[in-house]
Protein backbone atom coordinates (compact mmCIF):
# COMPACT_ATOMS: atom_id res chain seq x y z
CA UNK A 1 0.00 0.00 0.00
CA UNK A 2 1.38 2.99 -1.30
CA UNK A 3 0.80 6.82 0.42
CA UNK A 4 -1.71 7.68 -2.02
CA UNK A 5 -4.02 4.30 -0.88
CA UNK A 6 -3.21 5.16 2.29
CA UNK A 7 -4.83 8.82 1.93
CA UNK A 8 -7.74 7.85 0.15
CA UNK A 9 -8.52 5.29 2.68
CA UNK A 10 -8.39 8.17 5.26
CA UNK A 11 -10.38 10.08 2.90
CA UNK A 12 -13.02 7.31 3.10
CA UNK A 13 -12.91 6.93 6.22
CA UNK A 14 -13.49 10.66 7.25
CA UNK A 15 -16.57 10.46 4.81
CA UNK A 16 -18.38 7.91 6.87
CA UNK A 17 -17.32 9.20 9.93
CA UNK A 18 -19.03 12.37 8.84
CA UNK A 19 -22.05 10.40 7.26
CA UNK A 20 -22.67 8.19 10.87
CA UNK A 21 -22.05 11.52 12.68
CA UNK A 22 -24.85 13.07 10.66
CA UNK A 23 -27.22 9.84 11.26
CA UNK A 24 -26.67 9.49 14.36
CA UNK A 25 -27.31 12.89 15.64
CA UNK A 26 -30.32 13.21 13.66
CA UNK A 27 -31.63 10.17 14.80
CA UNK A 28 -30.82 11.13 18.26
CA UNK A 29 -30.98 15.21 17.63
CA UNK A 30 -27.97 15.73 19.86
CA UNK A 31 -25.37 17.14 17.87
CA UNK A 32 -22.50 17.38 20.19
CA UNK A 33 -19.46 15.11 19.55
CA UNK A 34 -17.79 14.49 22.77
CA UNK A 35 -13.94 12.23 22.51
CA UNK A 36 -15.72 9.37 23.51
CA UNK A 37 -18.35 9.45 20.97
CA UNK A 38 -15.98 10.52 18.24
CA UNK A 39 -14.24 7.11 18.91
CA UNK A 40 -16.91 5.15 18.43
CA UNK A 41 -17.87 6.61 15.43
CA UNK A 42 -14.71 6.00 14.32
CA UNK A 43 -15.21 2.37 15.04
CA UNK A 44 -18.41 2.08 13.32
CA UNK A 45 -16.80 3.99 10.25
CA UNK A 46 -13.71 1.13 10.29
CA UNK A 47 -15.92 -1.42 10.93
CA UNK A 48 -17.97 -0.50 7.49
CA UNK A 49 -15.16 0.50 5.35
CA UNK A 50 -13.55 -3.02 6.25
CA UNK A 51 -15.75 -5.66 6.66
CA UNK A 52 -19.20 -4.21 5.55
CA UNK A 53 -17.16 -3.41 2.39
CA UNK A 54 -15.68 -6.83 2.38
CA UNK A 55 -19.16 -8.31 2.11
CA UNK A 56 -20.08 -6.46 -0.14
CA UNK A 57 -16.98 -7.35 -2.35
CA UNK A 58 -17.65 -11.22 -1.91
CA UNK A 59 -21.63 -10.99 -2.90
CA UNK A 60 -20.50 -9.55 -6.16
CA UNK A 61 -18.78 -12.95 -6.49
CA UNK A 62 -20.85 -15.29 -5.65
CA UNK A 63 -24.65 -16.68 -6.55
CA UNK A 64 -26.12 -15.37 -2.96
CA UNK A 65 -25.41 -12.09 -3.67
CA UNK A 66 -29.15 -10.25 -2.13
CA UNK A 67 -28.52 -12.30 0.99
CA UNK A 68 -24.74 -11.07 1.49
CA UNK A 69 -25.60 -7.77 0.98
CA UNK A 70 -28.47 -8.29 3.80
CA UNK A 71 -25.89 -10.29 6.18
CA UNK A 72 -23.65 -6.68 5.13
CA UNK A 73 -26.65 -4.18 6.72
CA UNK A 74 -27.46 -6.97 9.34
CA UNK A 75 -23.71 -6.55 10.64
CA UNK A 76 -23.69 -2.84 10.47
CA UNK A 77 -27.28 -2.81 12.26
CA UNK A 78 -25.11 -4.51 15.00
CA UNK A 79 -22.39 -3.11 15.36
CA UNK A 80 -24.08 0.40 15.73
CA UNK A 81 -26.41 -0.81 18.04
CA UNK A 82 -23.77 -1.73 20.20
CA UNK A 83 -20.59 0.65 19.73
CA UNK A 84 -22.84 3.70 18.36
CA UNK A 85 -26.09 3.81 20.15
CA UNK A 86 -25.28 3.60 23.81
CA UNK A 87 -24.55 6.68 24.18
CA UNK A 88 -27.18 8.34 22.19
CA UNK A 89 -30.15 9.47 24.10
CA UNK A 90 -33.15 7.28 22.37
CA UNK A 91 -35.98 5.07 23.41
CA UNK A 92 -35.69 2.20 21.57
CA UNK A 93 -32.18 1.31 20.88
CA UNK A 94 -32.60 -1.57 18.03
CA UNK A 95 -34.98 1.03 16.25
CA UNK A 96 -32.54 3.95 16.13
CA UNK A 97 -29.72 1.37 15.38
CA UNK A 98 -31.64 0.38 12.22
CA UNK A 99 -32.68 3.81 11.18
CA UNK A 100 -28.93 5.31 11.97
CA UNK A 101 -27.58 2.37 9.52
CA UNK A 102 -30.47 2.91 7.26
CA UNK A 103 -29.96 6.69 6.70
CA UNK A 104 -25.72 6.19 6.68
CA UNK A 105 -25.81 3.80 3.47
CA UNK A 106 -28.41 5.72 1.94
CA UNK A 107 -25.98 9.16 2.19
CA UNK A 108 -22.88 6.93 1.58
CA UNK A 109 -24.70 5.42 -1.82
CA UNK A 110 -25.82 9.27 -2.50
CA UNK A 111 -22.36 10.36 -2.43
CA UNK A 112 -20.87 7.72 -4.41
CA UNK A 113 -23.26 8.59 -7.72
CA UNK A 114 -22.63 12.45 -7.16
CA UNK A 115 -18.64 11.81 -6.99
CA UNK A 116 -19.29 9.31 -10.14
CA UNK A 117 -21.87 11.69 -11.72
CA UNK A 118 -19.84 15.00 -10.68
CA UNK A 119 -16.20 14.26 -10.62
CA UNK A 120 -15.72 10.99 -12.73
CA UNK A 121 -14.83 9.49 -9.07
CA UNK A 122 -16.57 6.35 -7.07
CA UNK A 123 -15.49 5.28 -3.23
CA UNK A 124 -13.06 3.22 -3.63
CA UNK A 125 -13.97 -0.17 -2.68
CA UNK A 126 -11.34 -1.47 -0.01
CA UNK A 127 -11.04 -4.85 -0.02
Amino acid sequence: MDAVELALLLVVVVIVLLVFYASAALVSQDWSASPEHLLRLLVVSLVFVFVVSAIGNMSREHVFSDLLLLLSFVVLVVVVRFVLVEELAVSDDWLASMIVSLIGVTLIFMIDILMDALLDLSLPSIV
